[in-house]
């Protein structure tokens, strides 16, 4: 099990727009139960599964990201890289 933060918007709007794209973005590899604060996933890739949860932590305006499951090729740095590109184009 690996933990990361990234940063996230203070808008709720701004939030709930991100978590609209992010879900859209996962629904082509997976499936998603939650909110925009809080919620699991889990999918899958050409090279292995994937699992997680997430949870937005308020008061330091970031989304906690823990990662139970990845593909052994796939090191957490580069899923940590991904996601803070991703929610940066927001």
């Amino acid at each position: 099990m690996a933990v990361f933060r990234v940063p996230i918007p203070t808008d709720p709007e701004q939030r709930r727009t991100l978590f609209e794209r992010a879900a859209a973005r996962l629904s082509n590899h997976g499936q998603y139960q939650g909110t925009p604060e809080a919620g699991s996933f889990e999918g899958h890739t050409p090279i292995g599964r994937f699992a997680g949860a997430y949870r937005v932590v308020a008061q330091d305006n970031e989304l906690e990201v823990e990662i139970h499951k990845k593909p052994f090729l796939i090191p957490l740095a580069l899923i940590e890289s991904e996601a803070r590109k991703f929610l940066t184009s927001a």
